[in-house]
């Protein structure tokens, strides 16, 4: 009884006393602790299939496509990789291997706003500079576009120049400035100075009025025309109905009368002199 008490008491104290060592255990290099024990690692791009033994060292399997592990480690599974979402504005710059993780960039127009060593985790678009302001510094993959403001005297129409533009200088081009500049505008010129208001549309006006006078009076002369040719001829007519009627001598008085033939011949035959009044009448509508 008192041996079995002894025995106890001795294993009880040894339990103590090593129990600090076990929980002290250290691996090395090239090892993983599990259970109580240290099992070799698996090497990059490799994954624990199984845990050492004390007869067996530790099982490895490759990695699966679309895993990978980087270094040495006693993972029972590898780590998913990276996908480069473009609704960030990201792109893959590297693609994912057995050993290594994808490696994302920016698009571009944008800027990464966290970058990691070499891999990018967002990007932001670049800052667009507005009219009236200069690109003093363009975007870049890792920094965003810097704007300026034009200075005095000088403008930027779109806020894509490297530099803003100087205003035109009307006096020392012998023109006159016509609206001044703004920094997104240039100064206005023209060959002669500002006209007074509602003189602007006169010269137009005047040539227009011209354009419709001389219309009108190119149409009242051909309407006369056309009446003047058709009394002649009525007048003819109607001379040479009363000449058939009356002796050759009455025809020069009629015709003198009227106004339309001045000196006209008598001949000797009635028939010969009625042709002839006839045919001067014609000739002269």
């Amino acid at each position: 009884m008192v041996v079995n008490r002894l025995r106890l008491t001795i294993f009880s104290i040894i339990t103590t006393q090593l129990m600090p060592f076990k929980e002290a255990l250290e691996c090395m290099v090239g090892e993983y602790k599990v259970d109580g024990q240290c099992c070799p690692t698996c090497h990059p791009g490799y994954r624990v299939h199984e845990t050492c033994s004390l007869m067996t060292g530790t099982t490895c399997v490759p990695c699966d496509p679309g895993t990978y592990t980087a270094h040495q480690s006693g993972l029972k599974d590898c780590l998913q990789c990276k996908v480069c979402d473009p609704a960030f504005g990201l792109v893959t710059r590297r693609e994912c291997s057995p050993i290594s993780n994808t490696v994302c960039g920016c698009s571009p127009g944008y800027f990464c706003t966290n970058m990691k060593d070499d891999d990018c985790e967002m990007c932001v678009a670049h800052r667009v500079c507005t009219p009236g302001q200069y690109v003093k510094s363009r975007g870049t993959e890792r920094n965003n576009t810097i704007c300026e403001k034009c200075q005095a005297g000088t403008f930027s129409p779109n806020g894509t120049l490297g530099q803003c533009l100087p205003w035109t200088n009307c006096t020392a081009q012998g023109l006159f400035e016509e609206k001044p500049g703004t920094d997104t505008m240039d100064t206005l010129c023209s060959m002669q100075g500002n006209p007074p208001l509602g003189f602007i549309g006169t010269p137009i006006i005047i040539i227009i009025i011209i354009i419709i006078v001389t219309f009108v009076i190119t149409v009242i002369s051909i309407i006369m025309i056309f009446v003047r040719r058709k009394k002649n001829r009525e007048r003819a007519y109607d001379i040479k109905g009363r000449a058939e009627a009356s002796d050759p001598e009455k025809i020069c008085d009629l015709l003198e009368a009227d106004g339309s033939i001045i000196n006209l011949p008598v001949q000797e035959t009635q028939q010969q002199e009625e042709s002839d009044v006839v045919s001067r009448i014609m000739s002269k509508s």
